[in-house]
C-alpha cells in the first residue's frame, strides 16, 4: 500500500514492431490490466537507452526470451540494456547460439542463423560492459528442425529447402 513505502510493481514491454506493441497493449487491456501497471512501447534494443530516455536507469530487471539471437549487434544491445538497469539490476536472456567452430561455410545458412553469437563470446562481452556475476548457461539442447511433409510435397524436400534458404542439412 502507499502508506508502507512500497511501490506497486509495473512491467514495460518493448518491441520493434508497432503492430506487436498495439496487439500486446490490447491484450493487456482486455485482461483488465491498467496501463500504469503493464504497458508496451515501440523501441529498438540497439537504441534502448534513447527509446527509454525518460525512464533513466530505473529498471530492476530486463528479460528477453528468444529475441537477442536476431539482433545484429549483440554488444550494442547489451550496452543499452546495461544503461537502463538500476545499479544492481538483473538481466536474463535466453537465446540461440552456435558452436565455437561456427557454421559450415559450404552451406547457405538462413540470415537469422548467421546472426547467432557463439556461446563463448557472450560472457566476455557482458563483463566488458560492466555486468557482474555473469552466468552463461548452456542448455545443451541442439537445434533440431523437422517440418512435416505436406501431402503435395515429394520426398525431395524442395519446399523445406525453400523455407530454410537451400540448406540441405543443419
Amino acid at each position: 500500500s502507499a502508506g508502507d513505502g512500497l511501490v506497486a510493481p509495473s512491467v514495460l514491454g518493448v518491441d520493434l514492431a508497432s503492430n506487436e506493441v498495439a496487439h500486446a497493449n490490447r491484450r493487456a487491456s482486455e485482461r483488465g490490466y491498467s496501463s500504469n501497471r503493464i504497458r508496451f512501447v515501440q523501441g529498438d534494443i540497439e537504441r534502448l537507452s534513447t527509446s527509454l530516455q525518460s525512464y533513466g536507469r530505473s529498471f530492476d530487471v530486463a528479460i528477453s526470451n528468444g529475441a537477442f539471437c536476431l539482433i545484429p549487434s549483440k554488444r550494442l544491445a547489451f550496452e543499452n540494456v546495461f544503461e537502463v538497469l538500476r545499479p544492481g539490476g538483473r538481466v536474463a536472456i535466453s537465446q540461440t547460439t552456435i558452436k565455437s567452430d561456427g557454421l559450415d561455410p559450404k552451406l547457405e545458412w538462413p540470415v537469422c542463423m548467421r546472426m547467432f553469437a557463439t556461446l563463448e563470446s557472450l560472457q566476455p562481452i557482458l563483463e566488458e560492459i560492466g555486468f557482474e556475476n555473469v552466468k552463461v548457461v548452456d542448455a545443451n539442447s541442439p537445434m533440431e528442425v523437422e517440418l512435416p511433409i505436406d501431402e503435395s510435397e515429394d520426398d525431395t524436400g524442395a519446399a523445406r529447402a525453400k523455407i530454410h534458404g537451400k540448406v540441405e542439412q543443419y
